[in-house]
C-alpha cells in the first residue's frame, strides 16, 4: 500500500463514530534485531520482493514493507485521526490492531 495514512483517513471518514477498524498485519517488532528469526526472515524477503516495490510504485510511495512494527503502524493510524489504537490479538505470524475514532 503506497499511502497507508491516506487509506486510514478514508476508513475513518466512512466509519461510524462508535465503530472499530481491525487491522491485520504481519507480526513484527519495532526493532530490526527483534525480527531476526525464521518468520521475520520470510517476511523481510516478501517485503523486499513484493511489498516495498509495490508501495514505492504508487504516488505517495511510503514503502513501509512487511516489518513496519506496532509502533510505526500506531503512529500512522493516529496521524490519520484515530484517537485510540491498541493491540487486540497476536499470533507468531500476525498482529491485530484495533483502531477507534
Amino acid at each position: 500500500m503506497g499511502d497507508p495514512e491516506g487509506a486510514a483517513r478514508h476508513v475513518l471518514e466512512t466509519l461510524d463514530p462508535d465503530g472499530v477498524w481491525m487491522i491485520v498485519e504481519p507480526f513484527a517488532h519495532d526493532k530490526l534485531q527483534d525480527n531476526l528469526n525464521p518468520i521475520g526472515r520470510v517476511f523481510y524477503g516478501a517485503s523486499t520482493m513484493l511489498c516495498t516495490p509495490a508501495s514505492l510504485s504508487q504516488e505517495v510511495g511510503l514503502g513501509l514493507g512487511a516489518q513496519a512494527g506496532e509502533g510505526r503502524l500506531s503512529k500512522i493510524l493516529k496521524n490519520a485521526g484515530f484517537s485510540r489504537v491498541r493491540r487486540a490479538a497476536e499470533t507468531p505470524f500476525n498482529i491485530v490492531l484495533e483502531a477507534r475514532p
